[in-house]
């Protein structure tokens, strides 16, 4: 080997075993990992995906384990009348990034709401049912929830109205007869009682509140049986008011066709969303006692608020919110959210072919797009991200642009820090329309406020 080779090798042995040995004195702490970034909850990817639109997301980071800085955040999907299309229905809910191709739950701690309407036009009833069925557990173990809303339409199936019912469907389970016992004594039957409700509350801060605050407590769920948070309503503190805790009325109100203020005053108590799913329910309970089996129509025992509310002034059926003019109906949409102590109100039932329709100033929101292939309409969901921020959490140009400091500070960070705004929070929600086939994301309602927590 010539002697220029050898003094190569040298050279290279010498400098690798130098750097060995600077390595091995170095102090352990050059070594440590970066710290990790913290979420107020576990979530999936695709969830974190969401959630970093959030433009406050980094400032996560640096609060791990310190209540009072924690970014609250939750996120809401719903999705109106599907109508026997389980392909549409997949496709819709793998694009707002709560399942995966193979109709897994990935949606984190992520709450979806259907809001009836399951059945009925298309041939897929048995499929889309067992589908909702084996994704609520799921959603549950992830700490998320899937809510199911009773349509018209599944309680026309319970009380023998067969109008709108396909002859593929028929087949699908072995004759009419097979059918009809599925839906009254058999096991769809079975998970209406147990797993479905006519209106659902879903407040935006489900477990987390701000410390400041006496949270309002949400109905317990007995042992073995479905989740009762967002069925029931909530106890609130006996000094709770709207004036008081400005947190009261944030959450969403859910139906398949409406709720009205004059409905609301038909009702016997002062729980207008128990009272709703009880009378409901007790429709379904009173068909399994009817002689001569299902009825076509109200059982003629029925009481005068079960007729109430199968009228086209109940729940149910009503389409004051989606047909009248704006003008005619925004003063009485106020008085429903406020007895509702709610902020907005979806709902299916009334087709918006060209997609979701927001209405008076985004109180009310039309999530039925026809999207079965009985229809041809818009594939689509309702994304609701609601994001609670207290204002040491802020970015500075955050908090100027909000008002909280200005260009006069001296130690701005300070300042976000400081006892004066420890009980400062920013408040955001953003409500979109999400569609398939590249059509792009609208937005249909952004507003962000301060809050000061008394």
């Amino acid at each position: 080997m010539p002697l220029s080779s050898n003094r190569s090798l040298l050279f290279l042995t010498l400098a690798l075993f130098g750097a060995l040995l600077y390595l091995a004195r170095s102090p352990s702490s050059d070594l440590r990992p970066k710290a990790h970034r913290v979420l107020a909850k576990p979530r999936t990817a695709q969830q974190n995906a969401l959630v970093n639109q959030v433009d406050r997301a980094d400032t996560l980071a640096e609060q791990e384990g310190d209540q009072e800085k924690r970014i609250l955040r939750q996120r809401i999907v719903a999705m109106g009348d599907i109508h026997g299309d389980l392909p549409a229905a997949t496709k819709i809910l793998r694009r707002a990034e709560v399942v995966d191709l193979k109709g897994q739950w990935i949606g984190g701690d992520t709450i979806l709401v259907q809001t009836g309407d399951i059945v009925d036009r298309g041939p897929d009833t048995i499929a889309l049912y067992r589908f909702f069925q084996s994704l609520r557990p799921q959603a549950e173990r992830a700490g998320g929830a899937v809510i199911s809303l009773l349509g018209n339409h599944e309680m026309m199936n319970c009380l023998g109205d067969y109008r709108y019912v396909t002859k593929e469907d028929i087949a699908s389970f072995g004759g009419e007869r097979n059918r009809r016992e599925a839906f009254l004594h058999g096991w769809i039957g079975q998970e209406f009682r147990a797993n479905y409700s006519i209106t659902a509350r879903v407040p935006y801060l489900v477990e987390d509140y701000p410390t400041s605050f006496d949270a309002p407590v949400l109905p317990a769920t007995p042992a073995g049986s479905s989740d009762r948070r967002f069925v029931e309503d909530p106890t609130f503190a006996a000094a709770s008011s709207a004036a008081s805790d400005p947190l009261r009325r944030s959450a969403i109100s859910f139906v398949h066709g409406g709720i009205t203020p004059e409905y609301l005053t038909s009702l016997s108590s002062d729980s207008p969303i128990s009272d709703i799913n009880r009378i409901g329910h007790s429709i379904l309970e009173s068909l399994l006692s009817v002689p001569g089996g299902v009825p076509l129509g109200l059982p003629r025992s029925a009481s005068p608020e079960q007729k109430e509310f199968w009228s086209e002034r109940g729940p149910m059926w009503n389409r004051d919110w989606a047909l009248e003019e704006e003008e005619e109906i925004c003063g009485r949409v106020e008085k429903a959210l406020e007895v509702l102590n709610v902020r907005r109100m979806v709902m299916g039932h009334t087709p918006q072919f060209d997609g979701i329709l927001s209405r008076c100033d985004g109180k009310i929101l039309l999530i039925d797009t026809g999207i079965s292939r009985a229809y041809g309409g818009a594939h689509s969901s309702l994304s609701l991200t609601y994001t609670l921020t207290p204002a040491s959490a802020l970015t500075v140009s955050d908090a100027l642009s909000l008002g909280l400091v200005d260009l006069q500070d001296a130690d701005p960070e300070a300042t976000l820090k400081s006892g004066e705004l420890s009980r400062t929070w920013v408040e955001k929600e953003v409500v979109e329309a999400l569609y398939t086939a590249g059509r792009a994301t609208e937005v249909l309602d952004e507003r962000e406020r301060v809050l000061k927590i008394p």
